[in-house]
């Protein structure tokens, strides 16, 4: 391979021990993957010509960190940078969720969203149903978002029922740095050359990521970074080294 410019799939999963990936899946499009080999250095100056020269030096450390920039918020890939865990919410029935105490004005956030069928009594004994668009009114279905227009002579709190729309929670920061084999399945696109190449990164550690836009004018990325482990176990194999490979494959 001469001039190269890459591009190509990239798959994450569970790393296992001697260099070896679990099940893996696709991060969809993957805009930057980028590794940085480093080397740390003790010096020596020598102290006999009159110029400190360096004389000898010490590695005191080898480190591959690593740059993945995804396109995609998928769970899956959002989870990665907030060290969260996915919860699957099924479509189902809310009833009697209580509603803080209001006055006329105020904005309620009910617990679920994607809303429909939904009905506010008071807690009066012989209760009142509230009226849409009298009473309340839905600023937001999908985000559960209601305003209260005119609750003043009903009995607090109020209660909802309704049904909600299914989703996927993700809760952030409820486990630890997630570990990751990496596969790049990629191909370079240089003059239209067609040659194959693979990269296998063993043991990849996350950092949490240090910046999500929620709200921007732009495409929105998850761009993360982190260290590759060395896999001691895959370092006794000299095809395959402590940190990864790269495969620069031959047209059959």
């Amino acid at each position: 391979m001469k001039d190269f410019s890459l591009q190509g799939k990239v798959y994450l999963g569970a790393s296992l021990a001697g260099g070896k990936p679990g099940a893996m899946h696709w991060v969809n499009d993957a805009g930057v993957l980028q590794i940085s080999p480093s080397v740390s250095q003790e010096t020596r100056q020598e102290s006999h010509s009159g110029q400190r020269l360096t004389s000898a030096t010490l590695n005191t450390s080898t480190e591959v960190s690593f740059t993945l920039t995804l396109y995609h918020g998928t769970a899956k890939n959002l989870a990665l940078g907030l060290y969260g865990t996915e919860r699957s919410i099924v479509a189902g029935t809310v009833t009697d969720e209580p509603i803080p105490t209001v006055v006329d004005g105020d904005i309620v956030i009910l617990d679920r969203g994607g809303i429909s069928a939904l009905t506010i009594e008071d807690s009066d004994g012989a209760p009142t149903t509230l009226v849409e668009d009298t009473h309340y009114s839905i600023v937001s279905a999908d985000g559960g978002v209601l305003e209260m227009l005119d609750v003043a002579a009903l009995t607090q709190p109020l209660l909802a029922d309704y049904e909600n729309g299914a989703a996927t929670d993700l809760t952030m920061f409820t486990q630890q740095a997630p570990i990751r084999y990496l596969m790049l399945d990629g191909m370079n696109t240089v003059d239209g050359s067609g040659e194959k190449v693979r990269v296998r990164l063993y043991k990849l550690k996350f950092n949490p990521v240090s910046q999500l836009d929620l709200i921007n004018s732009s495409f929105g990325e998850i761009s993360l970074t982190g260290t590759c482990l060395f896999e001691s176990s895959a370092a006794m194999d000299e095809a395959l080294g402590g940190f990864g490979r790269i495969e620069l494959l031959e047209a059959s």
